[in-house]
């Protein structure tokens, strides 16, 4: 049973993200099963892998049928190869079908395979846009083949064919863009470089795309606690900052008491708290004050609960000439 998301139900960005996580893993989960095929030795675990791809016949025609002007031609005898290269020679036509059809929507896409001696070379060319492009909303190459964003599902191609031996090239051409593949009909798997060698810095797309969701993910989880969180810190520094600021104001009723009228300021001011009551409410500060005197507010307890009487003190120059008790 899915358990509820924590600060309300998911968001279209939540489901978006949890969408981009499962089509990284499904792509993780076969780039790793292709790479254990590839790096097992013996010729016996190589050919146990089954392709469980479409041929890329079936793959350019469904794209020729959604409006892609796409041509395909084969060279060279027809021989059957290892499950692996032919795997990859169909991630390299989808791969490069799909970036055609985003970054050049209306262009001629020619795809050519040809069969050499001792390996297979893959051509995919297209052409560049026109001025108004046809656009093509459904014109998928197959499923899952969008998954890559732009030309950074090359750099997880690149990183799939070097592991079978072969390499791969992409490149703008004649305004239009090309990727040129060489796969061996014998896989060769290239295992990494000793530390003292350098190494390139590739990682397959659905590793990179993976982290990018898993990040996202992370940093909307901290977002949503860390709100809630920010909001009590603040709450409690201004309770804390107004709990000091009504306990600094409290005149003791004794002292109230103690104070007559005609007292000098000076004097009465020993008795006094260190500050003076601002926070008045507005009915006591609608009760008229005597004529040509300033009056100084203050509270009788220290309670921050309740509403509590207010002391008002009224000076006429130098001298205390009345003092009130307000009710709260």
């Amino acid at each position: 049973m899915a358990r509820p998301f924590v600060g309300g139900p998911p968001t279209s960005q939540d489901r978006a993200d949890l969408a981009v996580l499962r089509a990284a893993v499904s792509d993780a989960v076969g780039h790793l099963r292709d790479t254990i095929g590839v790096l097992r030795d013996g010729s016996e675990g190589q050919e146990s892998l089954v392709s469980s791809v479409e041929p890329v016949e079936e793959l350019v025609a469904r794209t020729r049928e959604s409006g892609v002007a796409v041509h395909l031609r084969r060279e060279g005898a027809a021989r059957a190869l290892p499950p692996l290269v032919d795997r990859s020679a169909y991630r390299v036509v989808q791969e490069s079908l799909t970036n055609a059809i985003k970054h050049a929507p209306g262009s001629t896409v020619r795809v050519s395979i040809a069969r050499q001696s001792d390996r297979t070379e893959v051509r995919v060319t297209n052409s560049a846009a026109p001025t108004a492009p046809a656009t093509s909303p459904s014109a998928v190459p197959a499923p899952g083949a969008g998954r890559a964003a732009g030309h950074r599902g090359l750099t997880g191609l690149r990183e799939r064919v070097r592991l079978l031996g072969g390499t791969l090239h992409a490149a703008p051409r004649e305004g239009g863009f090309e990727v040129f593949a060489t796969l061996p009909d014998q896989v060769h798997p290239k295992h990494p470089r000793s530390s003292g060698e350098p190494q390139e810095e590739t990682a397959p797309e659905s590793a990179l795309r993976l982290t990018v969701a898993r990040r996202s993910t992370r940093r909307r989880f901290v977002a949503a606690f860390a709100a809630p969180v920010g909001v009590g810190l603040l709450t409690l520094v201004s309770c804390a900052y107004l709990a000091q600021q009504l306990t600094t104001c409290v005149l003791r009723p004794v002292d109230f008491a103690a104070l007559r009228p005609g007292q000098e300021r000076v004097e009465v001011a020993r008795l006094l708290p260190e500050r003076q009551f601002r926070y008045l409410p507005d009915a006591v500060r609608a009760l008229p004050v005597p004529p040509g005197t300033d009056c100084a507010y203050y509270r009788s307890n220290g309670n921050l609960l309740d509403q509590v009487d207010l002391y008002r003190l009224c000076y006429e120059g130098s001298r205390l000439v009345g003092k009130d008790v307000l009710p709260g």
